[in-house]
Order: C-alpha cells, then sequence, then structure tokens
C-alpha cells in the first residue's frame, strides 16, 4: 500500500467520523438533548484539524523522502503526466527550487488553515483572525497557480486549471463579506 492510498483511508476514515459527529441524531429525543451548533462547530473543527495534522504530517514525510532519497519510500514527485521525477538530482533547478517554494508555501497555508480550525474549536468564528485566516488562504490559491503556471510554461506542458484563480477570488470576496459583517455587527454593539 503506498503512502497517497494509506492516507486516502485516513482521511476517507476521519471524513466519516466527522459526518458522525455533524450529522448526528439522538435515538431517543425526549431522553437526549441535541448539542448546541457551537458544539457541533466546535466538534466538527476538531475532526477536520485531525485530518489537516495527519495530511500536513504525511505530506511533509513525503516531500522528505523525496528531498533526501529515502529509498525504501520510493518516493517520486508528479509534475505533470510527462513529467515524474524520482530524485531531486533529475529535475532542473529552476523546476526544483519552485516545487520547493510551492511546497513551502502549501506547508504554511496548511498551518493557516489549522489556525482558523483551532479558532472554531474555541467558539470564536466572526472576528478579524477568522477574515484573515481565509483571505491568506484565498491569496495562497492564486499564488500557488501562477507557481504552477511558470513550472508548467518552463516544462512547455500547459496542462492547467484557471480554478485556483476562480475559488481564490471567492475565497477573498466570501472574507470581505465577513469583515463587513463583522464591522456591522461592532457597530450595533457598540450602540446598544
Amino acid at each position: 500500500m503506498t503512502l497517497t492510498e494509506i492516507s486516502g483511508v485516513a482521511v476517507s476514515f476521519l471524513m466519516l467520523i466527522f459526518f458522525r459527529l455533524v450529522l448526528r441524531r439522538p435515538k431517543d429525543r425526549a431522553a437526549k438533548i441535541r448539542p448546541s451548533r457551537l458544539d457541533r462547530v466546535r466538534e466538527a473543527s476538531l475532526v477536520f484539524s485531525t485530518c489537516l495534522w495527519l495530511i500536513l504530517l504525511l505530506s511533509a514525510y513525503g516531500f522528505l523522502g523525496f528531498l533526501f532519497g529515502w529509498s525504501f519510500l520510493h518516493h517520486r514527485m508528479v509534475i505533470s503526466p510527462d513529467h515524474i521525477y524520482s530524485s531531486p538530482t533529475e529535475m532542473p533547478k529552476t523546476i526544483f527550487w519552485l516545487m520547493v517554494a510551492q511546497q513551502a508555501l502549501a506547508f504554511f497555508a496548511m498551518g493557516i488553515l489549522l489556525r482558523l480550525f483551532r479558532l472554531y474549536s474555541k467558539g470564536i468564528i466572526f472576528t478579524a483572525k477568522n477574515v484573515n485566516c481565509l483571505r491568506f488562504f484565498g491569496y495562497y490559491l492564486i499564488v500557488d497557480w501562477f507557481i504552477n503556471y511558470q513550472i508548467q510554461s518552463l516544462l512547455q506542458d500547459m496542462a492547467l486549471s484557471c480554478t485556483p484563480i476562480f475559488v481564490g477570488f471567492i475565497i477573498i470576496f466570501f472574507a470581505w463579506i465577513m469583515d463587513e459583517g463583522r464591522k456591522i455587527r461592532e457597530e450595533q454593539e457598540l450602540t446598544v
């Protein structure tokens, strides 16, 4: 079983736990009280944080295995369908450094997502910190697309989709709406 298959099974298992926690219904409605909405958000955030930690650790392990050539792992880096590398020495230097920058940015973005879910698990939902996390993630998707564009153009293998750019702009737009809603709520709290 490869590392990708293991991580896929782990993520699937954690998603099942997530849906069980979020969508659970008490068997005897009179005997049990349905958890509050905030409790459900906290539980779901905990499950997503666990999934993100697992993905982060497996990704870091795979990336380090590729960089340091841990032969027992047989790591390969797939840049595009026609460009698969078994070791960093096979890669052109420019492609290698763009890939390292892309991976570092991805690990940083995972850290920001972990921070966002930690805030959610504490019950902190509509704050400037949350807005900044969402906004960063939108910018991350856009920057990651441009790094991919540079890699693909250097390889002369343009197999890109513009979807990450649109999703990034939508996330930035949602973060702006959330920030405006937060400001409106703060103004209303001050006037009462």
